[in-house]
């Protein structure tokens, strides 16, 4: 997690400048730390997936980092990338999709019973 902690870092360093990274390294350096909090949750919970009570917890916490996040990129006055953004929505729909194969997999137990009677 390091790297990613300096790769997000060196990032946030050329986009809000030498001057303002002076000025707010202890910003720019938790915000770089969130950031790769945040990859890492998203590992997390897409290893448990399946697993409600843990998805919701790491849930929980990412939606708590993300709110950090933003506040981080306000307080540096740069735009908030819309990459956690589109990672929530792909998120979501990934979770829908999840819903619709959980209902087909049940359809095809009730029919596959029917069937058999």
């Amino acid at each position: 997690m390091e790297d990613k902690v300096e790769e997000y870092e060196a990032r946030l360093r050329k986009r809000v400048g030498e001057g303002e990274y002076e000025r707010h390294k202890e910003l720019v350096m938790l915000l770089a730390r969130n950031l790769a909090i945040e990859d890492v949750l998203w590992e997390e919970i897409l290893i448990h997936i399946r697993n409600f009570d843990v998805r919701t917890k790491l849930l929980r916490e990412r939606n708590q980092i993300v709110k950090d996040i933003h506040t981080e990129f306000r307080s540096l006055n740069i735009e908030i990338p819309t990459l956690i953004e589109t990672k929530t929505e792909n998120f979501m729909n990934f979770l829908g999709d999840l819903e619709n194969d959980d209902s087909d997999k049940e359809r095809n137990e009730r029919n596959q019973s029917d069937i058999t009677g």
